[in-house]
């Protein structure tokens, strides 16, 4: 240690300072500082790209359950049902037995199939708006079972279409959409 009380040259000094940064082994090697500074390059593209991305959870959800639907449904107070005094009933007499006729053939129509549906409301997307309902119902979507049938290139066309600037795809209309066509 007595290097330590010496008065060293300037020059001693720095020769001393880099044959200690040039060694290949431990924290001196300059190496560290490269090492360090790309470490911290890395994690800050990554903070910038991809933690800081808005991402819509509520689509990325899973659609609830029925036994939480009923738990949800249920009201509050308990609701007591009045005392039933039962009667018992006579059995009628029983009638004659009637002849079976044959009845004609009768052609069912599917009144189903000419009862339009009710329209959704698409503005239960999250992102979606009055002129983006609007725009979708010009194509003929105007139910969410109509729009979870689109493929991902189908809603990127739209998106580009209106200038929405990737917006159903941040906020996952297609998601969305799936989940409360399941719902209804």
């Amino acid at each position: 240690m007595s290097w330590l009380t010496e008065t060293q040259t300037p020059s001693v000094l720095r020769d001393r300072a880099l044959r200690s940064l040039s060694l290949p082994i431990g924290l001196a090697n300059p190496l560290w500082l490269a090492f360090g500074a790309a470490a911290s390059a890395g994690a800050a593209w990554w903070l910038m790209t991809r933690w800081t991305r808005p991402v819509n959870l509520e689509a990325m959800a899973l659609p609830p359950t029925p036994e939480v639907l009923a738990i949800e449904a249920a009201p509050e107070a308990v609701i007591e049902t009045p005392a039933v005094e039962i009667i018992a009933i006579e059995p009628e007499p029983e009638a004659p037995a009637l002849e079976m006729t044959p009845t004609p053939e009768v052609e069912v129509l599917s009144v189903a199939a000419d009862i339009p549906l009710a329209d959704d409301d698409l503005t239960q997307l999250v992102g979606v708006g009055p002129r983006s309902a609007a725009a979708l119902a010009e194509r003929g979507v105007t139910r969410f079972a109509q729009l979870a049938d689109w493929t991902a290139e189908q809603m990127a066309a739209f998106d580009a279409e209106l200038k929405l600037k990737g917006r159903s795809l941040r906020d996952a209309w297609l998601d969305q959409a799936k989940r409360l066509a399941a719902a209804n």
